[in-house]
């Protein structure tokens, strides 16, 4: 392989490590994420993890006392719908931060971050460094 090509890809597996990298670092970022909501009408208190379950949920005061059934389950269907749309926005915001910084994503979701851990550059072009490939040793003599 010529020299030019070594630094070619020397360079491609170190951005792709810098990106594998800051991958892994917004999943962890994201898992840490959790939202409080209060309702609008400050009778409710809800906290949300990143994984959308419900940490905590809250009635501040006793003003819940004097509402009805449906009032009280309004007031909490709002706070949680506020909650999901704030943790939306936020994990959304985290990722939009990646592809401004040139990172590529796909669209499937957790796994798609989840599938790079302990993947490298390496891994991924060993095919290519086989016996035959265009990186082997031997490919490299014949084009040479």
């Amino acid at each position: 392989m010529n020299e030019s090509l070594r630094q070619q890809l020397d360079q491609a597996m170190a951005d792709f490590d810098k990106q594998r990298k800051s991958l892994v670092e917004a999943r962890n970022e994201i898992a840490s994420i959790s939202v409080t909501v209060r309702s609008k009408d400050r009778v409710v208190e809800l906290t949300l993890g990143s994984d959308g379950k419900i940490g905590s949920l809250r009635f501040l005061g006793n003003k819940h006392q004097s509402m009805t059934g449906n009032q009280l389950a309004a007031s909490v269907m709002e706070t949680m719908n506020r909650a999901h749309q704030e943790l939306f926005s936020r994990v959304f915001a985290r990722f939009g931060e990646l592809t401004d910084a040139g990172v590529g994503i796909s669209a499937d979701g957790p796994d798609a971050v989840d599938r790079m851990e302990g993947m490298g550059l390496e891994e991924l072009l060993e095919p290519l460094k086989a016996p035959g490939g265009p990186f082997s040793p031997e490919w490299g003599e014949r084009r040479g």
